[in-house]
């Protein structure tokens, strides 16, 4: 798969989890205020037919994921921002401002710019597996962010603090994913054994990591804006996904080459624009509780 198409199958996947958001939504809407139980979600058609959405979207960004850099793929479902947006507005009847609607347009052009020069540099695409240290330093970090962050919101009962840990899982079980495709690679070597044990601990860890940040992210919508939870929890996911894609499988931030400034260029418009648009629906929700 090219890496043109590659930024094309995780837009599409970005598309089907944020329909799955919405439905989350509105499934959490209708469940009403109180503590939100597994129980719960698990009997809310609405909310699994949300899930599956997301489960489609996500194998879509875990087949991109195979030829793109997890920092970058990231990166690029900023573009969901733009989707959900319009989502909100018909389904949620949660219109944006303009200052949003700018944000928005910076997101989209930084989009752009990452899939045409996507094919004027070379991503790195063999990783050198991370040795435990490396693992476990990264991941322990992510762990430890998450408890703070349950210390200073007290109990994560804000919607700052459940889409911040959402978003920080999220980034680890993409780590998780990237570990499986390269130890599949790793397979046909005389270690296969270790191979694939190491391969069955990743995908226990990456489901725990997934659906502990799924829940969590349902908790947010639970007190908060969908769009507002996606912002915060997409940007924490981004900012986890770069940490732990440079520490333990030592992946580069932009490709090299001619094209690496520009590269470079959409990947500061995308990540802007996304620091941007949560600013400005923080404010929307501040207003709109006040």
């Amino acid at each position: 798969m090219t890496v043109t198409a590659s930024y094309a199958v995780i837009v599409l996947g970005t598309i089907l989890w944020d329909a799955g958001a919405i439905l989350q939504k509105q499934a959490i809407e209708r469940l009403g205020s109180g503590p939100l139980r597994v129980i719960k979600l698990v009997g809310s058609a609405r909310w699994m037919l949300g899930l599956v959405a997301n489960a489609v979207g996500w194998g879509l960004f875990v087949l991109g994921l195979n030829s793109v850099p997890v920092s970058v793929a990231r990166t690029v479902t900023g573009g969901s921002y733009v989707i959900l947006a319009l989502f909100s507005t018909i389904f949620l009847r949660t219109p944006l401002k303009l200052p949003e609607w700018m944000a928005l347009i910076v997101v989209t052009g930084g989009i752009v710019i990452l899939g045409v020069q996507g094919q004027a540099g070379a991503v790195a695409a063999d990783t050198l597996l991370p040795t435990v240290a490396r693992l476990a330093i990264g991941l322990g970090a992510i762990v430890a962010v998450c408890g703070s962050i349950l210390l200073a919101t007290r109990g994560a009962g804000s919607i700052l603090g459940l889409a911040a840990i959402s978003g920080l899982l999220s980034g680890a079980g993409d780590l998780m994913v990237k570990l499986i495709t390269v130890l599949a690679r790793e397979e046909a070597r005389p270690l296969a054994g270790a191979g694939i044990a190491a391969m069955g601990l990743s995908g226990v860890a990456m489901v725990a990591f997934y659906v502990t940040g799924i829940y969590m992210l349902s908790r947010a919508y639970q007190v908060g804006t969908v769009v507002a939870g996606m912002v915060i929890s997409d940007f924490f996911a981004r900012v986890s996904a770069i940490f732990l894609g440079a520490v333990c499988l030592s992946e580069p931030l932009i490709v090299s080459g001619q094209g690496g400034p520009l590269y470079a260029v959409g990947f500061l418009m995308v990540l802007g624009g996304s620091l941007l648009l949560g600013r400005f629906s923080s404010r929307t929700v501040r207003t709109a509780s006040s």
